[in-house]
């Protein structure tokens, strides 16, 4: 007897449902597990990581864009406080998802893009910049999934001095995620810096460094009062080691935010903020934070961050 083709198991159903972004980002991903990366001359250049990264999952997986709100601005800024001067890192994220004919549909695309630049002292600047995809779909009664691309550059330059020339050079870039999540927790991981490119303006070679990052958050209480979320990024390789890095969020009253962040033998860091204020109809966020640094060196490194976020 024939089996109806309405009885297709639950996996089969639902990996057709799975986007082809996210399947391209698995192979991807476990490709660059298998791959045996050797250590490359010269300086590695990795992205500035925020402590607010908590605020900021889009800057490290192109599949948490429109997570939280399906049309958005979203602003980051980093600067030290003690030791250095001319050094600042801030980014911009944009990303909005099209008008839906119907709201029951089950699976929607997001469309971003993203502006990130580091300055390093008055003549060094990073400059990048990506357009963003990602496919949100349901693969459960409580689950969904989403897959994420993005494409775009950097553009590596230095000034000129009265004794050395200037450059600048321009490499392409793209990174690539998954994000696992519902209302409660999130699991996410994505390959960035796929092109392991290098670049060189001048005399030292910096390696736009392949690298994994692994992400996970749970709401452990959640009432009317208190709402308590830990959150932990993990990224392998970091230089020649690896970076862990946990925040502690508390959400009172829905309105409150309070973070306490830690990276394991480098800093601590305290965040305060307020969310969803009313603004002609859309809701405002601002987070501040402090980050001192835990390592015993002759010089320590304190950070102040500021992040705003405008869903529209």
């Amino acid at each position: 007897m024939d089996i109806p083709k309405k009885m297709h198991s639950w996996y089969d159903l639902r990996m057709r449902t799975v986007p082809i972004c996210a399947r391209i980002t698995c192979y991807l991903l476990f490709s660059t597990i298998l791959l045996h990366l050797q250590a490359q001359p010269g300086s590695k250049n990795y992205p500035v990581q925020f402590n607010q990264f908590t605020n900021s999952y889009p800057v490290i997986n192109p599949a948490s864009i429109g997570i939280q709100d399906r049309n958005e601005v979203f602003m980051g800024y980093q600067k030290p406080v003690s030791g250095f001067s001319g050094v600042s890192t801030y980014f911009c994220n944009l990303n909005f998802t099209p008008r839906l004919k119907k709201e029951a549909l089950e699976s929607r695309s997001v469309f971003g893009l993203r502006f990130l630049n580091d300055n390093e002292g008055a003549y060094i600047n990073r400059m990048r910049f990506y357009g963003m995809y990602a496919f949100h779909t349901r693969i459960g009664s409580r689950l969904k999934i989403s897959g994420g691309l993005e494409l775009g550059g950097m553009n590596f330059s230095v000034k000129s001095t009265p004794t050395t020339g200037g450059a600048s050079v321009f490499k392409m870039d793209a990174n690539a995620g998954i994000w696992l999540y519902n209302n409660d927790f999130h699991v996410g991981f994505s390959v960035n810096q796929l092109f392991n490119s290098k670049v060189q303006p001048l005399d030292e070679q910096s390696t736009l460094a392949t690298h994994i990052n692994f992400s996970g958050s749970v709401t452990l209480v959640r009432n009317r009062i208190v709402e308590f979320t830990p959150h932990v990024l993990l990224t392998v390789p970091y230089y020649s080691d690896f970076s862990i890095r946990t925040n502690l969020c508390a959400l009172f009253s829905s309105r409150f935010i309070t973070t306490i962040g830690w990276e394991p033998g480098y800093n601590i860091s305290l965040m305060l903020g307020i969310r969803d204020i009313n603004i002609s109809n859309n809701k405002l966020s601002l987070v501040l934070s402090y980050t001192a640094s835990t390592r015993k060196a002759a010089l320590a490194v304190n950070y102040l961050e500021i992040s705003l976020g405008y869903a529209l």
